[in-house]
Order: C-alpha cells, then sequence, then structure tokens
C-alpha cells in the first residue's frame, strides 16, 4: 500500500483566528500613537529648522541692504500684532515680503516662512485663505513674527534680543500650533524653544487690531528676550 505523504493544511480555528485579531489591533493601538507623536515631534523639530533658516535669509537681506524693511504699511509701525506681513494687498515692501519677492528676494523656498504644526488656513502657504502666488486686493500672510521696532535698523548694532518667533499676534494663532509655547530665533543667530510663561497664549488680543494693545505685545516679546 503505497502512503500519500502530502501534509494536509491545517485551518485556523475560529478562538484562533480571533485571538490573532486581537494581538493585532493592541498592536495597531500601541503604535498608532507612538507614530502620530513622532510626526508631531518631527513637526516641531522642522519649525525650529525654518525659523533659524528664517533668521539666515534677514542676515542675507540686511547684508546687502544694510537694514530691516518695515514691519507693515503703518508709521512707526503701526499696529504691533500686524507683524506676519508678505504682500499687503498692493506690494512686497513690508515685512517679510522684500525677503520673499518673487525673482529677487533672498527666500526662494516660500515654506520656510510657515510652520509645519500652524493649523490656522490664513497663516498656511498656498491656501485659499493665503494664496501664493499673490492676489491684488488680498493679503498673503506669513507663518511666523517679526519683532516691532527694529524697521530700519542693522542686525549688527543690535544687542541680543528675540526677533521672530511664532504666530503670537492672537491667543487663538498660539492654540492652532504649538499651544504652550513658541519656537524663538535671537539676534544673534540662536533659536530655541520658549515655554510659555502665562502670557503668550493667555491674553486679551484679538481683532480688529489696535495701537492700545501694543504694550500686550511689548510685554511678549520681553518674556521671549528673558527666556534667552
Amino acid at each position: 500500500m503505497i502512503r500519500d505523504h502530502r501534509r494536509t493544511k491545517r485551518a485556523f480555528t475560529l478562538i484562533e483566528l480571533l485571538v490573532s485579531i486581537s494581538i493585532i489591533s493592541l498592536l495597531i493601538s500601541i503604535l498608532i500613537p507612538a507614530m502620530s507623536g513622532s510626526r508631531k515631534h518631527a513637526k516641531k523639530a522642522q519649525c525650529l529648522t525654518r525659523l533659524r533658516e528664517l533668521y539666515v535669509a534677514h542676515a542675507q537681506y540686511i547684508n546687502t541692504e544694510d537694514k530691516f524693511p518695515d514691519l507693515n504699511n503703518m508709521d512707526d509701525d503701526g499696529t504691533w500684532q500686524f507683524n506676519y506681513v508678505i504682500w499687503d494687498t498692493e506690494d512686497f515692501d513690508n515685512g517679510f515680503g522684500p525677503l520673499a519677492r518673487p525673482g529677487v528676494g533672498v527666500v526662494q523656498d516660500l515654506t520656510i516662512l510657515y510652520c509645519p504644526v500652524q493649523r490656522d488656513p490664513f497663516h498656511s502657504f498656498a491656501t485659499i485663505q493665503n494664496r501664493w502666488p499673490v492676489t491684488r486686493g488680498l493679503e498673503t500672510r506669513a507663518g511666523y513674527a517679526r519683532r516691532y521696532g527694529v524697521s530700519g535698523e542693522s542686525l549688527s548694532r543690535m544687542r541680543t534680543k528675540a526677533l521672530l518667533a511664532d504666530l503670537i499676534h492672537m491667543p487663538g494663532v498660539v492654540e492652532m500650533a504649538h499651544k504652550t509655547g513658541v519656537n524663538t530665533a535671537f539676534t544673534d543667530g540662536h533659536a530655541r524653544w520658549v515655554k510659555d510663561p502665562g502670557l503668550i497664549a493667555d491674553n486679551d488680543l484679538t481683532r480688529p487690531f489696535d495701537v492700545r494693545d501694543n504694550p500686550t505685545l511689548k510685554s511678549i516679546w520681553k518674556a521671549l528676550d528673558q527666556s534667552q
């Protein structure tokens, strides 16, 4: 008699199948939060890198022009909340505009003007609310803020203080990014994470912007100065 030595395939029992599904589900529940946390950490690090690159872009601009451009299109920096302008509906003359002017600006990759953590579509790159290329009559805004009071000044003659930061003009935009603090670049070139001392995301700043709110912005920038 000839025996058939071929192995018969053994099927999974229902219990084995349920155990396998449970194990896979458990692994997914562990891995997905870990991967999400890694992505958030990577975006936060990328934000700090972009802020450093934006500082370098300012240094390159000032090396040629010898001074910072005006913060906005208002006299004496106007309302200091308006500290993120690229295109003010008509030109690239103020804020980050001269650095980003197409074809001639020192910033060729516009993404360095935007924090990858920031979820506000009005401060994200190339959205319906924040056009790029620009559209006449509509503002194009950066995802970072520049300090008041440096318009027309030279970088080499400044004491070390906070120069650039994540958006701070209203608590809402802070909540839509890092929430507990902001990345900050200083005039000496170093950049670091600054934990909110209790003022950045907890204040009365809102729209419409008003010069009477400038003291609050002054306090925020002073707090960033003291963190260096």
